[in-house]
């Protein structure tokens, strides 16, 4: 078994080179030296470029932990693509294990080793367009992004399994959550990894260091020396002197890809002032205003947010409504590109708005290039106070952004003076205002009205159902009023009720009986009255009815004791008046008259909140070509 030795002479200055681990190959000696140290232990120079400006406050060094086990941060590579930069850091845990923690852009996640699929070996994996699913590990996964890593350069100690000049990234999600990054190094190296998103706040880091940036200075073609502050995070930029628009090409310079501002840029919000949003102090880079390439042409302006530890976030205004919102690694997976809408978290998000858009005027620098008018497709998905906005281009892919719902006050808060809060016009896209998804509000509805019904089951379930009194009763033939003390029955129970059934022959006519409990010590009377009509002949050759020849009803809440019981009936006057009546007097009976009571008081809100949410989103939507309301008839 071969020895691989951790201790080496740098091969240009003889100083003594240590590796601290034997997961890591390459290691920036003192003097600026790449070393790499093969897997036979032998050590080469390499004219690997080394990172200047570290832009980052991990630094070799750093700890941190993550799912409860502490690691220690002893390198990175950077890599360049298109329009991003994006760092690998090695992780070494406390067990001697090792992984790499991604840091870009605000987004953090552990990326731990795991074994290639099969289905993504060799040559395969290129020919999968983003927005294509590949069954993998029991369950497809989406490719949502592939980018090129155009350049890359080294920092401190870390793991890096071959060298070549230029390499190849991949991202893949399921459905269920599980994300899978595949980093192809040559066509036969493309170790995989399980991506765990986190946040700087959970990583607990320590050790860190200072940020640093020294940016980029270039001189546009009118003369102005323009300076990007936050380069290379920020890789687009327009002229403060003539309004052109610079985005960085080929990790070389910032090259000219448009002529500028069509109209003066006016922000709401100062370009360099700072606020605290959500927690984190963010400087506003730039302020852009984006214009819908359809019909419709509306406008609306987004303004760039730079923090040193929480990366790019953006504010997106229109019509006086502000949302928040930062790029995600973790995202939804529809079933299809081309949906109107999918369930994620818990909530049910719609389509709202798509289009491709072109850049009015600006001020500032970006990250990215928004000036690709046309070229990138958006979609907005909303359950209000929250969004999900997609944005895909043919060649890179997917990119998710979480938006939410911002008050203006809390704007007004952050910002002091530095803003000039515009009108606010409608119902905006993410304002709660007061919503809630109908499909939810119907199923807790549902779920309580099961529960009264479980509990009045449960109240009523021990029911006496007791008979106080079964009588038959009759008129004498010169009154038509009757009164009778009918008997005495003693209640024993707390408190109940006694349900009376009164019937009477009526045909054509009525009875109306007034039934009394008084209490034998007290004297205490509760009373009521209910009557029986019935009536019923023929017109125009049918035959119709209405009415009924028996009723009931409920003395409630009576309190324990002994009662004596009188009946007082009345009945129509007549030819054939009616002779007799009955009464069935229960004791302490199952009563639904309570619980539609309550289930009625409990419908209130809802129909309520149904009729008020109906209106304020069909004022939602108002300016949504995917509304469903319709507004012909306004």
């Amino acid at each position: 078994m071969t020895v691989i030795p951790s201790i080496y002479q740098c091969p240009s200055c003889s100083r003594v080179v240590n590796f601290t681990s034997s997961h890591t190959t390459v290691k920036v000696c003192e003097c600026g030296t790449v070393i790499n140290r093969m897997s036979d232990g032998t050590l080469l120079p390499r004219p690997f470029r080394t990172i200047a400006d570290k832009a980052s406050v991990i630094a070799p060094g750093t700890t941190g932990q993550w799912n409860g086990k502490k690691f220690t941060v002893t390198g990175r590579f950077r890599i360049w693509t298109e329009e991003t930069v994006f760092s690998y850091w090695t992780i070494i845990f406390q067990d001697e294990t090792a992984a790499y923690l991604a840091e870009g852009y605000g987004m953090y996640a552990v990326y731990i080793p795991k074994e290639t699929p099969p289905e993504l070996g060799g040559d395969n994996i290129r020919a999968i367009p983003p927005g294509k699913k590949k069954l993998m590990f029991g369950e497809e996964y989406m490719l949502l992004r592939k980018d090129t890593a155009k350049l890359w350069e080294v920092e401190g100690e870390l793991y890096m399994p071959e060298c070549n000049s230029t390499f190849m990234t991949f991202d893949f999600s399921s459905s269920s959550g599980r994300i899978i990054h595949l980093i192809e190094y040559w066509p036969r190296v493309q170790p995989a990894f399980e991506v765990h998103h986190t946040d700087f706040t959970c990583l607990a880091l320590a050790n860190t260091r200072p940020y640093e940036n020294s940016g980029r200075s270039f001189t546009c073609k009118c003369g102005y020396n323009n300076h990007v502050a936050t380069f290379p995070f920020a890789q687009s930029t327009i002229c403060t002197g003539c309004g052109s628009w610079y985005v960085y090409r080929n990790q070389l310079e910032f090259a000219k890809v448009g002529q500028g501002n069509t109209m003066p840029a006016q922000p709401a919000i100062k370009v360099g002032a700072k606020g605290i949003i959500k927690g984190i102090t963010y400087t506003v880079t730039g302020f852009m205003m984006k214009e819908e390439r359809n019909s419709y042409q509306a406008r609306w302006t987004e303004y760039a947010l730079f923090n040193e530890k929480e990366g790019f976030a953006f504010l997106s205004v229109y019509g006086g409504h502000w949302i928040y919102l930062r790029e995600q690694g973790k995202t939804p997976v529809p079933d299809t590109i081309g949906t109107d809408g999918f369930r994620y978290e818990g909530r049910d998000f719609d389509l709202y708005n798509d289009y491709s858009f072109k850049v009015i005027c600006g001020k500032g620098e970006f990250p990215g290039n928004p000036f690709n008018d046309g070229h990138i497709k958006c979609w907005e998905f909303i359950a209000p106070p929250v969004m999900w906005a997609r944005e895909q281009s043919p060649e890179e892919g997917i990119v998710w952004f979480r938006g939410t719902h911002i008050a203006a006050k809390d704007l007004k808060d952050a910002f002091k003076d530095a803003i000039d809060l515009p009108k606010q016009v409608g119902t905006g896209m993410l304002k709660p205002n007061g919503y809630i998804n109908i499909k939810d509000m119907l199923k807790y509805t549902l779920v309580a009205i099961l529960i009264l019904i479980v509990v009045h089951l449960a109240t009523t379930s021990g029911s006496k159902q007791e008979v106080l009194i079964d009588k038959e009763l009759y008129f004498y033939d010169s009154s038509d009023v009757h009164s009778a003390v009918v008997g005495d029955v003693h209640l024993d129970k707390r408190s109940s009720n006694v349900m009376l059934t009164i019937n009477s022959p009526v045909n054509n006519s009525w009875v109306e009986v007034e039934a009394t409990l008084v209490n034998k010590k007290d004297g205490t009377e509760y009373s009521v009255s209910k009557g029986v009509e019935y009536y019923s002949g023929v017109a125009e050759g049918e035959r119709w009815s209405e009415g009924s020849q028996e009723d009931k009803v409920y003395l409630n809440s009576i309190p324990r004791g002994d009662y004596t019981v009188q009946l007082s009936a009345t009945r129509e006057k007549g030819a054939f008046p009616v002779r007799s009546y009955h009464v069935t007097a229960y004791y302490d009976v199952s009563n639904l008259h309570n619980l539609f009571i309550c289930i009625g008081l409990l419908l209130i809100w809802p129909v309520f909140k149904y009729i008020y949410t109906y209106y304020s989103e069909k004022n939602r939507w108002s300016n949504s070509s995917y509304s469903r309301f319709n507004y012909e008839s306004e």
